[in-house]
């Protein structure tokens, strides 16, 4: 249950058909006005996106990280969960590397798991990420959590919230969920230029000609353009006869306003993110004072 379930209540169960716009969520896709899916993956395609992930989860990766004492808040150096969140989880991943792949689980999906693999004793003794795909939360009668962790070797597993380190965002909800809109929308926009200039083929001019030009006269000519001065090719002198011209269209209100646009869902994505614009090199107000200012922030 996330700390939205908790505050507003948690929504009425009910059953869904493959065709529910709502089903999209249990497969990881979220529907949004565009009618682009939003998923985890998809989501990374945006550079802002993949940018502000990077930049979260690898700076608690390199933050140090230590086990205190509750009474004296001195460093505790011989507990094992120490050197478990300290140096190394387990063999082959360190305490870095663990904290930054969990924060990237929970900004992609809402949550981050590792399991805590224990000596007979029960001292701690190494920490492994789960596949966050593989986990369920539950709760008991008196509110204490519960994890069923699919495994490849023994099916359904059952563990206490003692044996899972649960790693969760803003309200237990991925910015991916919160920001759908707005990635969804920054997708747009580059699909959009995307089609726009694959094949060079904005008009950037007009050519007339003095002469009544017939379909295929047209075809011809405007296959010629496009095989001579697109692609590779753009950027060269073009060569003009019987009584053509060329005039070029300078950038329309329409398109400074579309750059804008796309400047602006930068923003948006800082804004779901909570990341300082200029730290995902949108710098259109980024001066010398407020950029430092807003990394020492961040």
């Amino acid at each position: 249950m996330t700390f939205f379930d908790r505050l507003f209540g948690k929504p009425e169960a009910k059953a869904l058909t493959l065709t529910d716009p709502e089903a999209f969520g249990l497969f990881g896709m979220t529907p949004t006005a565009t009618g682009i899916h939003v998923s985890g993956n998809s989501a990374l395609r945006v550079p802002a996106v993949a940018c502000a992930v990077a930049l979260i989860s690898e700076t608690i990766g390199a933050m140090p990280a230590k086990v205190h004492l509750s009474a004296t808040k001195e460093a505790a150096r011989d507990r094992p969960a120490y050197k478990l969140v300290h140096d190394e989880a387990n063999e082959w991943t360190s305490a870095g590397q663990l904290r930054e792949m969990l924060t990237i689980d929970a900004l992609l999906t809402g949550n981050g798991y590792a399991h805590v693999t224990r000596l007979t004793d029960g001292t701690p003794f190494e920490l492994h990420r789960l596949d966050p795909h593989t986990v369920q939360t539950d709760y008991e009668p008196d509110g204490e959590p519960y994890y069923i962790v699919q495994t490849a070797e023994q099916g359904q597993r059952r563990f206490s919230y003692r044996d899972i380190l649960h790693v969760q965002p803003f309200g237990g909800v991925s910015p991916i969920t919160l920001g759908r809109e707005a990635i969804a929308l920054s997708l747009a926009f580059e699909q959009h230029v995307a089609s726009l200039f694959a094949n060079g083929a904005r008009p950037s001019g007009i050519i007339k000609s003095d002469k009544v030009l017939d379909v295929e006269a047209k075809k011809k000519i405007a296959a010629s353009w496009f095989n001579t001065h697109s692609r590779s090719n753009a950027g060269g002198t073009a060569i003009l006869d019987e009584g053509m011209s060329y005039d070029q269209l300078s950038m329309t209100l329409a398109d400074a306003q579309f750059a804008e646009n796309r400047l602006e869902q930068i923003r948006e994505i800082a804004r779901v993110f909570r990341v300082p614009p200029t730290m995902l090199f949108e710098l259109t107000r980024g001066t010398w004072s407020n950029t430092e200012e807003m990394a020492r922030q961040f």
